[in-house]
């Protein structure tokens, strides 16, 4: 008779190697990376652990316990809720099939497999000499219980925190700072219905007179993906452009995370920050419509673009909604420079400038203001006869030659003594950092590493030269301060002196509290912290790395 005693197939059966993807997820949660949801997590393992005698019953129960679990993990962890990355589906279809290979690394790295494979491993010697479901679980009931007691998903009524919402008057006069203090879910939808109603009563005008007045063209760079965080990250904070500026806003807010929403708020700069589903109506007045006012003082409109406008209907939308009447700059016999992340041709920016300035040159004819958009450092593009692996990789090279492209474009415009101003208004960053929420070039949400973007204006003329430094303006600001510079260079008239004082032209500025939107998802700065709602009512502080 054998001595052995046949053990109950149940507990002490054990997790098997399930045991191997909870493991994974504590080492997550210590870490900071993941939530942990006891709740869920435990009826799952009740689930794993429930006696069944029937062999095609474990079978059901294996195959259904795979989708529960990979769901489960993306529950816990801080990436944004499926249903958002679903409602992207279309787009992610016109990606090319090496850019989806290039972001299914991102989510799953070779160090993650190998990570995998060195746990399984442990498990498997492990399990032979000590019961690994006990400890596992143990492990999981620690891990759960100051989560249930301390922290939950939103911010609840986190007291003491002291936050100002800076805003001003129709007439630009600063009010008294809004006064919070406690923090909580309806003090923050306060703050932002209260936001948006001041935001809708902000508007630059321009003066009428000022139409003989302004014997300049503008141009506004519109460039896709680089922020603040982005340029630091790669080391190109240094580089000669940024010095090259006469007014620099050092706390500008993109507002968005994406491109069509970013450059209809620019087109949109004469009044103050919309929600994001106005941006896709009419404006509330035709006096918000940056492009047109300034038609109306007498500049033609131009439009160039290194790239077709095809993706997402991109042309159309700004056109649409931005109300810009004039059509793209031709770009037949340009050379393509880059692929992009949906195979289109996108052509060097020193190509299309130098194509545009020359025209300009040519056909000299009034004042103009030009938009000219960039995706040279759109995710996932490639450098054409470039073996860089991946577009995160290419990312240094393809920003830094951007930047020397501007700044050799910027030579030009010297050595032409013709009048122009330029200003750099980025549409976002990139995110190659990524954090909790996002993996490294993610831009669902618009997190303040991706709206944090280097916003300038540069003077060009034969005879002006500027007086003292560059002005850094500091004040958390977005695109009504660009219109209301625009609107004091316009007041001053700069080309009728010899030099101008960027002081003067900065003062009284509007700020903007920073408020970041993009669909179902705001992101709001109060007090130097930074708190996201995904359904439009309950608040959490943004996850940190």
């Amino acid at each position: 008779m054998n001595s052995q005693t046949s053990e109950p197939k149940n507990i002490l059966n054990g997790l098997g190697w399930w045991n191997v993807y909870f493991i994974i997820k504590i080492a997550l949660f210590l870490k900071g990376d993941i939530s942990f949801h006891a709740i869920e997590n435990f009826a799952f393992i009740s689930f794993l652990l429930l006696p069944i005698s029937f062999k095609w019953l474990k079978i059901t129960r294996f195959f259904i316990s795979i989708p529960i679990g990979l769901w489960l993990l993306y529950f816990d962890s801080y990436l944004p809720p499926l249903d958002r990355l679903w409602s992207q589906i279309g787009q992610l279809m016109q990606f090319e099939l090496s850019y989806l290979i290039e972001l299914a690394g991102r989510f799953v790295s070779l160090t993650t497999l190998l990570t995998i494979f060195t746990l399984s491993a442990a498990y498997y010697l492990l399990n032979k000499y000590i019961r690994v479901t006990v400890l596992v679980l143990i492990s999981l009931i620690y891990i759960s219980v100051p989560q249930s007691i301390i922290t939950t998903p939103n911010i609840g009524n986190t007291p003491s925190l002291l936050a100002q919402q800076q805003t001003t008057d129709q007439n630009g006069k600063e009010k008294q700072p809004l006064q919070i203090s406690d923090v909580n879910d309806d003090v923050l939808n306060d703050f932002k219905n209260n936001f948006f109603a001041d935001e809708a009563k902000r508007v630059t005008n321009f003066n009428n007179n000022t139409q003989s007045d302004a014997p300049f063209d503008l141009l506004f760079l519109s460039i896709c993906s680089v922020a603040w965080d982005d340029i630091k990250l790669v080391g190109l904070q240094n580089h000669p452009i940024f010095d090259d500026f006469d007014i620099m806003f050092d706390n500008f807010n993109s507002a968005t995370s994406y491109s069509g929403p970013a450059v209809i708020r620019l087109l949109r700069a004469n009044c103050g920050q919309e929600e994001h589903s106005q941006l896709f109506d009419d404006a509330a007045s035709n006096q918000c419509y940056l492009f047109e006012n300034l038609a109306n003082l007498g500049f033609q409109e131009n439009l160039l673009m290194n790239h077709d406008g095809v993706f997402d209907s991109f042309l159309s939308l700004i056109k649409k909604d931005g109300k810009i009447e004039t059509n793209l700059m031709p770009q037949e016999g340009l050379t393509p420079y880059q692929k992009g992340f949906d195979g289109a041709s996108i052509f060097r920016d020193k190509d299309v400038l130098d194509r545009w300035w020359q025209e300009r040159i040519e056909n000299d004819s009034g004042q103009v203001v030009a938009l000219y958009n960039t995706i040279s450092l759109h995710d996932g593009n490639r450098i054409i006869n470039n073996n860089a692996s991946t577009s995160l990789i290419s990312y240094k090279r393809r920003l830094n030659n951007l930047l020397d492209d501007l700044y050799s474009f910027f030579n030009e415009l010297k050595v032409s003594e013709r009048n122009i101003v330029v200003v750099l208004v980025p549409e976002h960053g990139a995110g190659i950092r990524g954090d909790k929420m996002q993996i490294s070039g993610m831009r669902e949400i618009p997190a303040p590493s991706i709206t944090h973007v280097p916003v300038g204006l540069k003077v060009f003329g034969k005879n002006i030269e500027r007086a003292g430094k560059t002005v850094h303006i500091t004040a958390p600001s977005s695109y009504l301060a660009v219109s209301s510079l625009i609107s004091n260079i316009l007041d001053q008239n700069i080309y009728e002196l010899a030099t101008f004082d960027p002081e003067k032209l900065v003062i009284n500025l509007p700020e903007t509290s920073v408020v970041a939107e993009n669909s179902g998802t705001t992101v709001m700065d109060i007090n130097n912290k930074h708190y996201i709602s995904l359904d439009g009512n309950t608040w959490s502080e943004y996850p940190t790395n």
